[in-house]
């Protein structure tokens, strides 16, 4: 039997619904009408979706052309066609439209084009070249990007669009209250749009919106739509914006079906448009809507899901209640480490994976997952420390971000004053108006004398005290004189100061701590949510937690009767990773080597190396979503941190909610071990600062106040403190 004479066969129907729950079968079975599925965190949602289509085609006979599946990831959408394929072939599965958004929008506009305004042959912009644009446009207008990025210009202008709003009509509607910069980006988003149309170019905003308009002003194509498409699936409904639901509503005709597959409980995405109402809207907007709830988890042992449960409970906007029960046991405890500071937090959280992997666990089954990036760092330093592998998602190691980078380069330079490429780096950094000219001349006499960049000023400095000195080199050593200054400024703090104050006066006097201060407040990021800042302040932490550890070696070697030459030993201490020969170096070249050791010993930060090597996985909550891991360590459990100090500021149940539902993500991603830590005390900006539990795991503990201890489904562990 062929894959065509296969269709309507109850024996091939029957078996894309065996080993599905009675929930699922309702969902993949389900008559030929509007659905809502709340697919609650590992009940199998793929699956249905997968399995759903799959009895589209095999049972009610729908041409695998006339069904759309829109996900919200390329690799999601691959995943799902390749698991079609194997229930129906890869003949029909090739026919099926499993895009996301974005791509089908594309292919629609590539089909319409002329009706659509556009050339057939135009060209889609990352968003490297919309801010690329956007600073050629600000220069044209003479705006300053110093007081208006343009990265914020790109970002305004996506919203927008995402809110169906055009130039003319952001013009027209007039500002708003509290809307900055409102003059300028009249002007910018104009000439944008118009650069856009001349130049037959759309960026990622403009494919949805443009898509939208054409289906709005075109009947016969929007009636195309709705003949072609009889079923329309959509995945992770709750992270739809307003223009992607604007877009369904308008591909779904009136004998279409729409199954929109969620769940309210895990939408994460609100600072970036998702709005998971679109589930509510739904129920309102499309007729006649089956309702059908997915509960029973796959994923989790039961007292994870307990802890689950008990935390989303607390949210009073979910779409309805639901409680997830798992069918893999009850498992062992949630553990819950109560830190005494961030060190003790990562040293404990190492120690525990390091036993994992001596029981025979693998470490890629393994997971930190943190709120902010910026808490990476204590994390891949220890496992760097015990040659513990690791990966990162969704993010840079914390030596590789930008701002860390230029402070580095600022130290490298009091180090050696030869390292023309952190020189490049910084020489204009933050803005000294130094142009590829005063670069290129300087470069051009180093070239000439054989010496590096600040030999050249320096050279110059000589020169231009000369009588008849050329005017033109005068000219040049002025402009770069201010630099110059600031790195002697530098050195001689360096000569003064420990090391802690050192870099700490170095980020302030560079203006790098005020440069990234005003990114991240332009970005709409503040108090702890400024990771640019928040990054430069755990660096100045540890530095000073290094030089302690400087010390402690130095008080050891200095107590020892084997250790009276220091430099003839050898000795590793677990506590640095430092030998006792570093005593002697300076000790910013020292913490220099040290930290480039631990960056070179890193991992490549690309996900897919981790289904090629056995590696710790280390990510965002946000980057988690979605994935599963065997032992799963939920870090910087703690006020201020989750939730964020500026979900608390803004007091809405809406800013809470939302990071309630963060936390409910990370915790489902544990499939048997979870452990939850806090620190009593984080050291930021070289000060400590008290922090202490979070509400949410407050809320917890105290909803099993009346719960014998060995009923409730964690256990409280505290860890004995270690020093700063």
């Amino acid at each position: 039997m062929d894959e065509l004479d296969e269709l309507g066969n109850p024996s091939v129907s029957n078996e894309i619904l065996e080993n599905l729950n009675d929930s699922q079968k309702e969902a993949v079975s389900a008559p030929l009408s509007n659905m809502l599925v709340i697919a609650g965190a590992g009940t199998g949602k793929t699956r249905v979706l997968v399995s759903r289509i799959a009895y589209l085609i095999k049972h009610y006979m729908i041409e695998p052309r006339n069904i759309l599946a829109v996900t919200f990831t390329n690799k999601a959408a691959g995943e799902m066609r390749e698991r079609i394929g194997l229930f129906v072939g890869e003949f029909l599965q090739r026919q099926l439209w499993a895009s996301t958004f974005h791509s089908i929008c594309l292919r629609l506009l590539r089909a319409y084009a002329k009706q659509a305004g556009l050339e057939p042959n135009f060209t889609v912009l990352d968003t490297d070249s919309q801010t690329t644009l956007t600073k050629r446009i600000m220069k044209e207008l003479n705006i300053d990007v110093k007081e208006f990025k343009p990265s914020e210009a790109v970002s305004k202008i996506s919203k927008l669009k995402e809110d169906g709003i055009r130039a003319d009509d952001y013009i027209k509607r007039g500002r708003i209250f509290g809307e900055s910069q409102y003059e300028n980006m009249c002007k910018i988003y104009s000439s944008y749009e118009k650069i856009c149309n001349d130049e037959n170019s759309v960026d990622f905003s403009e494919l949805l919106l443009r898509t939208v308009e054409l289906l709005e002003s075109n009947d016969e194509i929007r009636a195309l739509q709705h003949r072609r498409f009889k079923e329309i699936l959509v995945d992770e409904f709750q992270d739809t914006n307003s223009i992607q639901y604007k877009f369904l509503k308008l591909m779904a005709g009136k004998n279409s079906h729409v199954m929109v597959v969620g769940d309210d409980d895990q939408s994460i995405y609100g600072w970036r448009g998702a709005d998971y109402t679109n589930m509510h809207k739904f129920l309102k907007d499309f007729d006649d809507v089956h309702e059908i709830l997915l509960a029973l988890n796959y994923r989790s042992s039961q007292k994870i899901l307990d802890m689950a449960n008990t935390l989303i409970a607390e949210n009073s906007d979910r779409l309805m209640e639901k409680v997830l029960k798992g069918n893999i046991g009850q498992g062992d405890d949630v553990s819950i480490l109560n830190c005494s500071n961030n060190n003790c937090e990562a040293s404990t959280v190492v120690q525990l994976i390091a036993k994992l992997h001596e029981a025979g666990e693998k470490f890629q089954d393994m997971a930190i997952l943190y709120r902010n990036n910026y808490l990476s760092l204590g994390f891949e330093q220890n496992l760097s420390m015990k040659h513990i592998p690791f990966v990162i998602y969704g993010g840079q190691r914390f030596f590789e971000r930008a701002e860390i980078l230029d402070t580095l380069a600022y130290l490298r330079l009091l180090i050696n004053e030869n390292d023309d490429t952190a020189a490049l780096r910084i020489i204009n950094v933050p803005s000294r108006k130094l142009g590829p000219k005063v670069v290129a001349d300087l470069r051009s006499i180093g070239r000439e004398r054989n010496c590096s960049m600040l030999q050249a000023i320096r050279l110059l400095e000589a020169y231009s005290k000369q009588e008849g000195a050329d005017k033109a080199l005068v000219s040049l050593y002025k402009k770069v004189t201010p630099f110059y200054n600031l790195i002697l400024q530098m050195k001689e703090k360096k000569a003064n100061s420990p090391l802690n104050e050192l870099v700490d006066y170095v980020i302030n006097a560079s203006g790098l701590h005020e440069m990234y201060a005003l990114k991240d407040a332009k970005e709409g990021k503040t108090g702890e949510e400024n990771s640019r800042v928040s990054n430069l302040g755990v660096l100045v932490s540890n530095v000073k937690e290094f030089e302690a550890s400087m010390q402690a070696q130095a008080e050891k070697a200095s107590s020892d009767e084997e250790a009276k030459d220091i430099n003839a030993d050898n000795v590793e201490d677990s506590a640095s990773g430092e030998t006792a020969s570093n005593v002697l170096e300076d000790p910013l070249l020292t913490y220099l080597s040290n930290i480039t050791l631990v960056s070179t010993s890193e991992l490549d930060e690309d996900g897919s190396s981790s289904t090629e090597c056995d590696a710790v996985n280390m990510m965002t909550i946000h980057s988690s979503k979605g994935l599963e891991f065997k032992h799963v360590f939920l870090v910087g459990f703690e006020n201020t941190i989750l939730p964020s100090q500026r979900s608390v500021d803004i007091g809405s149940d809406k800013s809470i909610s939302e990071e309630r539902r963060l936390a409910y993500v990370g915790i489902t991603r544990a499939k048997e071990d979870l452990y939850i830590s806090y620190a009593q005390n984080r050291s930021m900006f070289g000060n400590i600062v008290p922090t202490g539990a979070s509400q949410f795991l407050r809320q917890i503990v105290r909803s099993y106040n009346a719960v014998k201890k060995e009923e409730r489904p964690f256990k409280i562990i505290p860890i004995a403190s270690q020093r700063y």
